[in-house]
């Protein structure tokens, strides 16, 4: 998935340095996001849209835990195994957002599945990032699947998507500069959504083989992530979050006219139903099909726990912080522990403070991120160490010494599991919270600035003690369990790296920390 990560930022600091340098800043500042108050209370607690047109329109209901149902997916071999049979039982709509959907041998089995549920008579609709996926296997499988009547948004023939990127000034309040550099992060799986038996899927997990562990045989191919499974008046809640995502973008393309892409896929599909479907060849490896066919008749346990839950969505393009906002409540409401395991860890000056600030009233805070060795995009945790010294500065406080420990902050690095001195597991990619093990978060949202101000994000937060102490047992027996906790001292050596390469790394991605 380096692949992947490497054109995602390179796309993303090129819009970036296209975009008004005074933009974000002004956008910002101008936000206000109070800590306090209830992450299941009232609207009134949350600052909505600043545009009155949008205002608190995308904020979610509390649903009460008598209607909802969710059970913790492990990893994403369980995740997989999920989502497959949930798939091949879908009667009405499948409903699939990712910011990567990749054509290697997952993706390949899931593309046939899909195209089987769409000639059952099924509504099979799916939302991809623009330039999250471009290689020429992957974009193959998006025309096989358009070809065969099914949506994919995100995606247009011969790489031609960054066209609908534009910004429209029909579709947003005001034209904005940074629209480009606004990427679609969300990760959702519904099936039957609209339905009393609806089911979805939804957490930090894209679909290719690294999220899903087919590929053993290499930890850079073997990643750890974590998904939760609701079932619900939630979903329901998912099933708008991806309609108005999906609208958004027919939108744009049916304000442009005869440039709407769409009509000629029409045209396109017709002359193929007369000529014949074009074919194409996937290249895969039968190790891993194999694989994948194996996982897919696993039937995971599923403990399903009753639990309040809210839905949570940022749009970007609206400037809405919901789940920003939703940390830092829970952050300021937390008592005794918060554990936090996040992928790309690199604060804002908002979230350390809100950190510091839980610290000095004793309560214990362990966060837990990706080594250098295990990132996949390494530059993103040598920025990131240059807040630990600021974090734990926290730790030296008289109000902070004094607490019964473990209080104060501390921080692991992820290195990977092990089988004897070899790695097994490659990037962590989860990006899940636990509250005083009651209440818990999973989501697709990184403790960064691309997650606070630019991309499109969602997230689950669901209160139930059998549900948060699940998420803190992963977290504290087998999560820090393939990590090593990072000391002061090193603290102190990452702010001022003697190694020659290591501080260029982390000097070049300083100057681009507003795009992580």
């Amino acid at each position: 998935m380096k692949r992947h990560m490497t054109w995602l930022l390179l796309a993303s600091l090129l819009l970036g340095a296209c975009s008004s340098p005074g933009t974000v800043k002004e956008e910002r500042v101008s936000t206000d996001l109070p800590e306090q108050g209830d992450v299941f209370g009232p609207r009134s607690d949350f600052v909505g849209s600043p545009f009155p047109d949008i205002g608190l329109s995308g904020l979610f209901p509390v649903r009460e835990a008598r209607s909802n149902r969710i059970a913790i997916l492990d990893n994403g071999d369980d995740s997989f195994a999920a989502r497959i049979r949930t798939l091949k039982a879908a009667d009405t709509s499948i409903r699939i957002q990712a910011l990567i959907f990749a054509g290697d041998e997952s993706g390949q089995y899931i593309a046939r599945l899909l195209k089987e549920k769409k000639a059952q008579g099924l509504d099979v609709r799916v939302i991809v990032d623009a330039f999250s996926n471009p290689s020429l296997q992957t974009q193959n499988l998006y025309f096989d699947l358009k070809q065969w009547g099914i949506e994919v948004e995100g995606y247009e023939a011969m790489l031609l998507q960054w066209v609908n990127e534009l910004p429209v000034p029909k579709l947003v309040p005001h034209v904005d500069p940074d629209q480009m550099d606004k990427r679609f992060h969300e990760k959702m799986w519904i099936i039957d959504g609209e339905t009393d038996h609806g089911v979805a899927i939804t957490g930090g997990l894209n679909v290719a083989n690294e999220y899903f562990r087919i590929d053993t045989r290499s930890p850079d191919h073997n990643w750890r992530d974590q998904d939760v499974i609701v079932r619900g008046t939630v979903v329901g809640d998912l099933v708008t979050a991806f309609d108005r995502n999906f609208d958004y973008f027919v939108g744009i393309k049916k304000s442009r006219g005869i440039f709407n892409t769409n009509l000629y896929w029409d045209a396109t599909r017709k002359v193929l139903d007369e000529t014949g479907r074009v074919h194409f060849h996937f290249d895969s490896d039968p190790e891993l099909e194999q694989r994948v066919l194996q996982l897919a008749e696993r039937d995971p346990p599923l403990e399903f726990h009753p639990a309040r839950v809210r839905f949570f969505q940022n749009r970007p393009r609206f400037h809405e912080t919901y789940i920003e906002q939703a940390y830092l409540k829970l952050i300021h409401s937390a008592k005794k522990e918060i554990l936090i395991a996040n992928a790309y860890f690199v604060p804002t000056p908002r979230m350390i403070q809100a950190l510091q600030d839980v610290a000095r009233r004793c309560v214990s805070v362990v966060v837990l991120t990706n080594s250098p060795e295990t990132n996949d995009l390494p530059e993103m945790t040598m920025v990131g160490r240059g807040h630990y010294r600021t974090l734990f500065s926290v730790n030296r406080e008289p109000g902070v010494t004094t607490c019964r420990k473990p209080a104060g902050i501390r921080i692991w690095e992820w290195q990977g599991g092990k089988a004897g001195k070899a790695q097994t597991d490659g990037t962590m990619h989860s990006k899940y919270a636990v509250f005083d093990r009651t209440i818990g978060l999973v989501g697709s949202f990184n403790l960064d600035p691309r997650s606070a101000r630019l991309n499109s994000e969602s997230a689950l937060v669901f209160e139930s003690s059998e549900l948060a102490g699940r998420l803190a047992d992963i977290f504290l027996e087998r999560d820090l369990a393939y990590s090593r906790q990072i000391t002061e001292q090193e603290a102190e050596e990452f702010e001022n790296p003697e190694d020659v390469v290591y501080r260029f790394r982390k000097s070049l991605g300083d100057l681009f920390e507003s795009e992580f």
